[in-house]
Formats: C-alpha cells, structure tokens, sequence
C-alpha cells in the first residue's frame, strides 16, 4: 500500500482526511455502540464537517470498519499471463491484491472486534469483498479477450461466464485459509501465505480430473 507520506499534497490532506474519520468512527462504535455513534459526532470527532463525511464514505458503518471501494490496478492486471502454467494462483494473488485495497491499512485486531461485536458490519464486510471479486472478474474477462484461445469462452459457455468460474476457483484457497484452524487472523492472508493451498488445489484438480 502507498505510504501517505509519498503522495502529493492533496492526496496526502485525502488520506489523512479518511484515516481521521475512520479512527473517529471505530472509537467512537466501540466507546458507545453503532448505534448510537452518529455521522455528526465522527465528523465532530474528525474536526471536519458532516458533508465532508460523506465524500469519504456513503454510510457511518463503512467509516466503523474502514472500508472503500475496492480498486485494480491495471499494471497489475497486465502481468497476468493466460498461457502460464499457474493462471488460478495468479488470480488467487490478485484477488487477494484488491481485497485489501478495501480494506487496508486499518487495525485488524479492532476491526474483528467490532464485527464480532456487531455482526451487521460483517455483512458490510462481505458487501465489500464481493465488490472486490465482481471487479476481478471484469478484469479477467478482458485479459481471457486478448487471448484467442480463450476469447470464445469454453464449451458452450460465454467468456465472461468462463471468468466468473476461474474467479471462484480462484477463491478457494483463500477460503480455504480462512477456515484453517491455523488461521491467524492477526497476520490476516497475503499473496506470500497461499502457496501451500494453492499447491493443494492444484494437486486435487490434477488427481480428480
């Protein structure tokens, strides 16, 4: 993630700006519960108005957890190579890559609290990594249209239907972690930690087919 200090100034007063009002908001939902933590009083808190409050989130649940649009990077998308060997881990990679444009840079012992206290904001949560995973298979069903072998879709069925299966495929080794019983949440996933479960389904998809 880009340090705010390597931004240009008005993008760095953005940043700065979104990190207050998340702060605000967490404290405040711990302190006196998502109910009774208004808009007004996270702007209050933040030192800003509350119109500017919601040029930063569209709801006072999204400030408590932290959460923003999920975003791909287009380079990223480029170095995705369809006739390389491991296709599915590269998209488990870059699904993990936009997960945490949602949600990164938040402190995830606070943020597992509050979810846990509230089980409303995990479903806030999920909104978010659904949004994460929609845009990944945008994504992906352009770089599968550059590719004439895969520009048709695969038998029978359309391309961006083609994109959607590899996407959840893809997922699986995430999944997979989180439900570990070694999972730490404390460490959270990384694209660095899916190499023993993506070596699993690769291993499966291998033997079953």
């Amino acid at each position: 993630m880009t340090s705010s200090a390597a931004l240009p100034l008005r993008e760095r007063k953005k940043a700065e700006t979104w990190t207050a009002l998340h702060e605000a908001a967490a404290s405040l939902a711990l302190q006196h519960g998502v109910d009774q933590t208004t808009v007004e009083a996270i702007a209050s808190s933040a030192g800003v108005s509350p119109r500017t409050f919601f040029n930063y989130f569209p709801a006072k649940e999204d400030a408590i957890v932290g959460l923003r649009e999920p975003v791909l990077d287009e380079e990223q998308l480029s170095r995705i190579s369809t006739s390389a060997d491991d296709l599915v881990g590269q998209i488990s990679r870059l699904l993990v890559t936009v997960a945490w444009t949602a949600i990164g840079g938040t402190d995830r012992t606070r943020r597992r609290q509050l979810i846990a206290r509230y089980p409303h904001l995990g479903r806030r949560h999920m909104d978010y990594m659904v949004k994460a995973e929609s845009l990944v298979c945008q994504g992906i069903s352009g770089v599968l249209a550059r590719d004439p072998a895969w520009a048709g879709g695969a038998e029978g069925f359309r391309l961006e239907e083609a994109a959607r299966m590899l996407v959840m495929i893809a997922g699986v080794p995430i999944r997979f972690d989180l439900t570990s019983p070694d999972f730490d949440p404390g460490q959270g996933i990384s694209t660095e930690t899916l190499g023993p479960s993506l070596a699993l389904l690769h291993h499966l998809l291998r033997k079953i087919s």
